[in-house]
């Protein structure tokens, strides 16, 4: 038989694994075997993590449709229409806010199984950058926002999954103009460095807090999760943004700069993944 315990030694898991030996002279020994488990309790935190937060995150708006839909029962009659066309407005808005939070965890969930495939074909990545600025232009100027373009000239085509791609685009830039407050100034680069491309949102938004930094790309991470809620965030946009990016073996990062708001830089190799 043998003994196993677990120790933390500073940051680290070790598993220690001790089984008796004997010797042919009188002498007994201990043999021990040392696993560093620190990574797999890591995954299991992270895990449990998870599963807690998506419990959280579907409780949050399921009891809002039930405690809205329970006073539209109970008042049925008495209500005055304007008040129980806002009350079905909510539990709209909250169940689909939970659809939303379903397809986000459906799309993770298909990445980490491996299932999500990334369907490569060359396509115009100025093209692609002038869509998403054209998509969100009308949303920038209902919240009063200067929305600036500023490509370099003869951008090259990229291999890729352009849907995919807009998608991590379409995530960023609309993460600046929901947290800039009304009146913001939001500027959309683009250019080629070497082999790879790059886009650029920077903001004069909100920011984000130095020590949250490290962790926006985390599943549910939130900084502001009241404001968060409030504008339809499901926590998994960031994510869901990095996990594509890495599928193209590119980088999405914060960029340090001082000042109000924040710089966000996506890169990706001009000639797509070479994995695949």
């Amino acid at each position: 038989g043998y003994l196993g315990q677990e120790r933390s030694v500073g940051e680290r898991s070790l598993e220690l694994l001790m089984a008796p030996f004997d010797q042919e002279s009188d002498e007994g020994g201990v043999m021990v075997v040392i696993h560093d488990v620190t990574e797999q309790r890591r995954t299991e935190e992270l895990r449990r993590e998870f599963v807690a937060n998506v419990s959280h995150e579907l409780r949050t708006p399921l009891t809002n449709i039930r405690s809205y839909a329970e006073t539209l029962t109970d008042g049925a009659g008495d209500i005055p229409p304007e008040m129980e066309k806002n009350f079905l407005g909510v539990i709209l808005n909250e169940s689909d806010r939970m659809t939303h939070i379903v397809q986000d965890l459906l799309t993770l969930s298909r990445f980490d199984s491996g299932k999500s495939e990334i369907r490569l074909a060359p396509f115009a990545f100025e093209r692609a950058v002038r869509d998403i600025y054209n998509a969100v232009l009308m949303e920038a100027q209902r919240h009063g926002h200067t929305l600036i373009l500023d490509l370099e000239e003869s951008l090259p085509d990229v291999v890729g999954d352009r849907d995919r791609i807009l998608q991590v685009m379409m995530n960023v830039v609309s993460n600046s103009i929901k947290y800039t407050p009304d009146g913001g100034r939001i500027e959309i680069t683009a250019g080629r460095s070497g082999d790879k491309v790059w886009m650029q949102v920077t903001d004069n938004g909100i920011g984000i807090p130095e020590e949250d930094r490290p962790r926006i790309f985390e599943r549910f991470y939130r900084v502001d999760k009241a404001r968060s809620r409030e504008s339809g965030g499901t926590g998994l946009g960031l994510s869901i943004a990095k996990e594509i990016v890495d599928r193209h073996e590119g980088t999405i990062r914060l960029v340090d700069r001082s000042g109000p708001g924040l710089t966000v830089r996506m890169e990706l190799p001009v000639g797509g993944p070479s994995h695949v």
